[in-house]
Formats: structure tokens, sequence, C-alpha cells
């Protein structure tokens, strides 16, 4: 009895944590492969024959150093002149003297024993002419603490469930960085290559924190119509406002890479709203579709405005914390744009219509958008999905 009761619990990790582990492992590889490519230029290139490599290394002494107080706090100004032992790469091993400029872009004071990331220049006739200048303290590591404590506190606070939503961010993060992107590059629409990512992140990452079951299938098809409403909407008054990619800030760079590859500038507009409001939109509608299922549980008889009602009331509480949750962190991503404004009086008109802020204003509503058309959406797919005594797995 008790060699049954280890083969299930086995049988039960082993369906928790192996095999998902070894699906998203094989999914990461297939993806990384898939967004191989050959570069479109190359940024490490100093010119004809000259080469430019980011390695790590240590500061072994400072040799000078004049640092004064700038007159702001925490900013300050002056040089050091440190020598710099570097640990990777081509030069491993071998000592050179870099110049550390303080000022509001590099204000990293240096010390010894410090690990740090320089920039190794090779000149474009003689290779055996090498410039090394200071680039940033080597952040990896407490950058990766960050990382194990975040998961560390998601596992730990959400246990099986929270190991799940660690393999779906990881999915996530997987797919828009070597799929979606890749599939900008291959001339897909930005538009399609955006829904493509809301219908795959939605039921990859649903159903593994909701389960397999009626729930978590009402949340991903109400995730994915909020959404298309959204861009609907958005496509629609962006044609109106004369508002596109080419009105974006990096216009220039990526017509650059757009001339040498099937890149389609116009609709990258609404990729960015749509990735940074899809976590609030699966949030609010896995919350709705699990509220709805339990009340279900409760009353196993209960009619489909019954439970609508009752996904309705939790999603209209839902709905005006998570739109101002994506206003607030849309206009923080613009803060330093409204300090500057202030700080110069703008007049309305020219603030009003200037493609700046018709953008901030367009992807902050549209991104609210989706989350406000989920809730009824979502109510009633789960409500028809859920209604009378049918139970709430699939069949």
């Amino acid at each position: 009895m008790k060699l049954k009761l280890d083969r299930i619990s086995a049988i039960k990790i082993c369906s928790k944590i192996i095999i998902p582990i070894a699906v998203l492992v094989a999914y990461i590889v297939i993806a990384v492969n898939f967004s191989s490519h050959t570069p479109i230029y190359n940024p490490y290139s100093s010119g004809a024959g000259g080469e430019m490599h980011y390695e790590k290394g240590k500061v072994i002494s400072i040799d000078e150093q004049v640092i004064n107080p700038s007159g702001f706090s925490g900013l300050y100004i002056g040089r050091q002149m440190v020598n710099v032992l570097i640990e990777s790469g081509q030069y491993k091993g071998q000592t050179f003297q870099v110049n550390n400029a303080l000022n509001y872009d590099t204000n990293f004071i240096l010390h010894n024993g410090q690990e740090i990331v320089v920039s190794v220049n090779t000149s474009t006739g003689d290779k055996s002419q090498i410039n090394v200048y200071m680039f940033s303290p080597y952040r990896v590591v407490p950058l990766l603490v960050l990382i194990g404590i975040f998961i560390g506190a998601i596992c730990l606070v959400g246990g099986w469930r929270g190991f799940h939503s660690v393999l779906g961010i990881i999915f996530t993060l997987t797919t828009v960085i070597f799929i979606f992107v890749p599939l900008l590059f291959y001339g897909i629409s930005a538009v399609a290559a955006t829904i493509f990512l809301v219908v795959i992140t939605s039921c990859v990452t649903l159903f593994l924190v909701g389960g397999f079951d009626r729930k978590t299938l009402s949340a991903v098809l109400g995730t994915v119509a909020g959404v298309i409403v959204s861009v609907i909407i958005m496509l629609v008054f962006s044609k109106i406002l004369g508002i596109s990619g080419y009105t974006s800030s990096d216009t220039d760079a990526l017509l650059n890479i757009a001339g040498q590859s099937k890149l389609q500038v116009k609709d990258l507009l609404f990729t960015g709203v749509i990735i940074a409001s899809l976590g609030a939109v699966m949030d609010i509608a896995i919350s709705i579709a699990t509220s709805i299922n339990e009340l279900h549980k409760q009353k196993q008889n209960a009619c489909f405005n019954e439970l609508f009602r009752s996904g309705m009331n939790i999603g209209r509480d839902m709905m005006g914390t998570m739109s101002n949750t994506l206003i607030l962190a849309f206009l923080g991503e613009s803060i330093f744009s409204f300090i500057l404004m202030y700080s110069y009086q703008v007049q309305f008109k020219q603030l009003f219509n200037s493609n700046g802020i018709t953008i901030d204003i367009v992807n902050a509503v549209c991104g609210s958008l989706a989350v406000i058309f989920t809730v009824p959406i979502v109510s009633a797919i789960a409500a028809k999905l859920l209604q009378g005594k049918q139970s709430s797995d699939f069949i």
C-alpha cells in the first residue's frame, strides 16, 4: 500500500515539475533556433576591420581621481584613472588603464576590487592598437539575486500555482523575444503577430495557472476577445488621429532596419500597448472566471443570469483598479516628459495635439479598454460554459 502511494506521489511530482520543465526547455531550444538570423548590421564594428567587444574586468588600482559634488544630490563630476584587469574574452589576463569620466550618465565611482564591464575597441587599421573604455558596473550577480528572490517568493507564497506561474512567465518572455520579434522581421503584420502572441501566451499561462477546465477556457476566450476589440478601436482611432509607428520617437532607426528587412514599421505602435496590458487582462479574466466557477460549485443549478451578474459585480470592482493601474503605468513611463512640459509651461493646444501626448493617451485608453471589455465578455462566456448542473471540467 505504501509503495503504491509512493508511486502515485512520484507520478504527481513528475507531472507537476519534470514534464513541464522538460517541455519548456524543448520549447526554448526550438524558439532560439527559430530566432537565429544574420545581423542586419554589426553594431560592434568601429569601421572596416575594427572591432568592439564588451568584457568583464576588475579594478586593481586607482592611480588618480578628482571627484567633486555637482550641486545635485547623489551626482558627482570629475574623473578617475584606474587600472583594470580583463577577466574575459580575447584579452583576458591583460591590464589596461581606463579613464572613468563622471557625469550624469556615467555616475559610477569605482573602488579597488570592483567588477566592471568595459568596451574593448581595436583600431581599424592596426589591431595592436587597443582602446578600453568604462561601460558600467558588473550587474549580473545582483540582478540574478533579485530574480532569484522573485522566483523564491512566488513559489513560496503560491506553491504549485506559483511554480507554474514562473514557468508561464519564462514562456511569455521566450515567446516575445524569440518568436514574436522574429515574426515581425519575416514581414508578418504587427497586428496579426500581436494577436498570435495574445492567443498563445493566454492559453499557456492561464492553463498552467488555472488548470484544464471550463473556467480557464472561458478566461482564455475572454482575454483574446477583449484584446481584439481593443485592437479594433485602436486601429480606428489611430487612423482618425493620424498616428502610427511612423510617428514614434524611434522611427529613424526603425526605418533604417526596415529598409534592409521585411519589418513593417507602421503598425508597431500597437504591439507595445497590447503587450503592456496583456498581464492585466489575463489577471481580471481568470479572477472573474474563478469567482463564477466557485459560485457554480456552491450553487450548481445556478442559471446564466445569476452567474453573469456575479461576474459583472466582481468585474466592476476590479475594472476600476486595473484600469487605474494601467494608466499609472503609462504615466510613469512618461513622467520625465510631464516634468519638462510643466517647467516649460507648454500651451494646451500644442500639448494636446502633439504626437507624443496623443500616442500616450491612445496607449493608456486602449490598454484600459482591453481590461474593460474583458469583464462582460469573460462573464458571459464563463456563465454560459458553467451554467446548470454540468461539471466544470472539460468533457
